[in-house]
């Protein structure tokens, strides 16, 4: 799974530029522990492309209440298509996730250790991210949010953890927005393991367990890369 992520851009521009988006946030400032529940930074579309934010925790269109979102951060890829929750976002409403860094926690060790894994290549990447529109039935708001999908761990990953979100190559982002495409014979392949030569890691501080933690030094290194 995928239960914090960072996003730590300290020029906002980089991220416009990166994804060539045509609009701009008010605040889009560096994130180092983004918690599901937040209201985050989320890529939709495509030509042009635009930046927006979402709630972390898809609630599907036909929720009867909000009690979704916490057990919807994560999409597991294998049946995406099919299930229930995910079919229709998956063909329609698919997006991408800007983020830096990713965290997973080594639990063979009593308390947990936390890693921090990154892409050698890509200072800011993009998880494979769907998304939902719900109407609140009382205030009649609506409420946009996303899942991260989720696939089997490379060998960087998986010596802490069985899964890891899906990663991007840049040039499979268009694919996963452009939304002239939507079979899934045709995306079922991008959900899968980034590459392990492109990644590293390295065991962070337990402070990253706090949610309300949220400062550059959450990254600084306890033991040697990998």
């Amino acid at each position: 799974m995928c239960g914090r992520y960072g996003f730590s851009v300290k020029n906002a521009k980089e991220v416009y530029d990166r994804f060539e988006v045509v609009n701009t946030l008010d605040d889009l400032l560096p994130r180092y522990n983004i918690a599901p529940g937040q209201l985050n930074p989320v890529i939709v579309k495509h030509s042009p492309n635009s930046i927006t934010r979402m709630f972390w925790g898809l609630i599907p269109f036909f929720a009867k209440d909000d009690s979704f979102k916490y057990k919807t951060i994560n999409a597991r890829s294998e049946g995406i298509e099919s299930k229930p929750t995910y079919k229709k976002p998956f063909r329609y409403q698919r997006c991408l996730v800007p983020a830096t860094n990713f965290y997973e926690w080594d639990k063979s060790q009593k308390p947990s250790l936390p890693y921090a894994f990154f892409v050698k290549d890509q200072p800011i990447f993009a998880f494979a991210g769907l998304y939902d529109i719900w109407k609140d039935p009382r205030s009649g708001d609506e409420i946009h949010s996303y899942t991260i999908i989720t696939t089997e761990a490379n060998e960087v990953v998986g010596k802490i953890h069985p899964r890891m979100p899906v990663i991007l190559p840049k040039e499979e982002e268009e694919i996963w927005l452009n939304p002239d495409i939507i079979e899934p014979e045709r995306l079922l392949p991008l959900l899968k393991p980034y590459p392990a030569s492109h990644m590293k890691s390295y065991q962070i501080s337990r402070a990253i367990n706090n949610p309300s933690m949220d400062s550059e030094a959450l990254l600084k290194p306890e033991s040697n890369s990998t």
